[in-house]
């Protein structure tokens, strides 16, 4: 029997999936996609910081990090003083993909729920909403 939770998580590898075709053409995966949301978010966003936001390893972000910074979305630059520790930035190049790409995947689904009659941004206050009382119960 189906469940709203069961049917939310559906949904979610629906819209993963969908992600990822459609941002094929820009050449990033929707994982490195979500790392550039990340760092363009949260200024002075480390390393270490995108891990855990992320829910990743340190080595998988690290390797995140610097497939991103090869293809010149992302600079990495050591803070003086603080060990081994980088600070994450968006280059120009990175915050121009990241626009195109955040465009192509937010009129898409956009799309999809006004098709089904919700108002998109009503819905996203909606979710945000919940998120928040899930991840921080009263």
């Amino acid at each position: 029997m189906s469940s709203l939770a069961h049917d939310l998580h559906v949904l979610v590898r629906a819209l993963d999936r969908s992600a990822e075709t459609r941002l094929a053409p820009f050449g990033i995966s929707y994982a490195r996609y979500l790392a550039m949301v990340l760092v363009a978010d949260h200024d002075g966003l480390t390393q270490r910081d995108l891990a855990t936001a992320l829910g990743q390893s340190e080595p998988t972000a690290s390797r995140t990090v610097s497939t991103l910074v090869d293809a010149g979305w992302l600079a990495a630059e050591r803070t003086p003083g603080a060990g081994n520790r980088r600070v994450l930035t968006l280059t120009d190049p990175g915050r121009e993909l990241l626009r195109r790409a955040s465009a192509a995947l937010g009129s898409a689904f956009d799309e999809v729920v006004r098709s089904v009659g919700h108002d998109p941004a009503a819905l996203a206050t909606d979710i945000r909403r919940m998120t928040a009382i899930i991840e921080d119960p009263p």
